[in-house]
């Protein structure tokens, strides 16, 4: 993974997006990039309130500017230098377009449960992490410090490379272990979980068909962690739901961050590892890196 040269924090007020600033500082300070905090006001609430102040946009726009800076002087983001923009639309479209705007190379954004769901992100976030063209870091609220224990999920595609190798930028800088996961599903179990929806049932296990996924997994690692200077491990399991499969080992090792490759390879094993990533990031107790391939366009709505 390259140096990351510019970070977009998105910021909605809420302890969540407060952590998740912490963070963005925190990754800012040690690749020496420049950051933005952004907070996007919905244009409905900028019109209300133009008639019920009797202002005008600009002062609207100054004054949570003004709130905006204040935020982040009071989030204890240490010796970085934050900037701070206030944008007025969709908050969607307006992200996409600060990132566009800046270059950036990472959106960082919080995470926002409830009470009856405390691992599910907004949807704001969650359509990023779909089709925001940067890669998104969700950080969860109860994060603390540096990463200690990191997990991606391997399939063998590029974008699975690409992710491996941000996991081991981050592993490198805060002195983190890595695991590297893939699951596999044989014919039987793919046709009980097509497209990843079936509930988790108990795997029937192949240890010829485990350790040939094995040797795969060590030779796709070998180029990649070879120098890595990084405590790496490779695990294969055979499981027939991949999303409980990842899940359960992320609660295994009680992992602080999950990277994973948003899009997987070509045809139907694409449409499968977009629908696992997207309910992993969903359920995951951690943060969250989505690490987009290369080239990546923005899908319409």
């Amino acid at each position: 993974m390259k140096k990351i040269h510019h970070i977009i924090a998105a910021i909605d007020f809420t302890s969540s997006c407060r952590n998740a600033l912490r963070e963005a500082a925190r990754r800012s300070s040690l690749d020496g990039a420049a950051i933005t905090a952004v907070h996007v006001m919905d244009e409905f609430l900028v019109h209300e309130l133009k008639g019920a102040l009797s202002t005008d946009q600009a002062t609207i726009r100054a004054e949570w500017l003004d709130r905006l800076k204040k935020f982040v002087a009071e989030s204890e983001v240490g010796s970085a230098v934050v900037n701070a923009e206030v944008r007025i639309g969709n908050p969607f479209a307006e992200l996409v377009e600060a990132c566009r705007a800046h270059s950036a190379d990472l959106l960082v954004m919080g995470a926002k449960g409830s009470t009856n769901e405390p691992h599910r992100i907004g949807v704001i976030a969650a359509k990023c992490v779909r089709k925001a063209p940067v890669d998104v870091l969700v950080v969860r609220e109860d994060a603390q410090g540096p990463f200690k224990k990191i997990v991606t999920c391997v399939d063998f595609s590029e974008n699975s490379a690409k992710a491996v190798q941000c996991a081991l930028h981050l592993a490198q800088q805060d002195g983190a272990s890595l695991d590297c996961l893939h699951v596999f599903q044989s014919a039987l179990a793919m046709s009980l979980d097509y497209g990843g929806f079936a509930p988790s049932l108990p795997a029937t296990y192949d240890p010829e068909a485990v350790a040939n996924w094995r040797r795969d997994l060590d030779a796709f690692l070998a180029p990649l962690t070879r120098e890595a200077g990084v405590e790496v491990a490779a695990h294969v399991k055979e499981r027939v739901n991949i999303r409980e499969a990842i899940l359960d080992h992320v609660n295994e090792v009680h992992a602080s961050l999950v990277v994973l490759g948003t899009r997987g390879k070509t045809g139907l094993r694409e449409f499968l590892i977009g629908t696992t990533a997207e309910k992993i990031v969903q359920h995951a107790p951690c943060s969250i890196l989505a690490v987009k391939p290369d080239g990546f366009v923005m899908s319409p709505d």
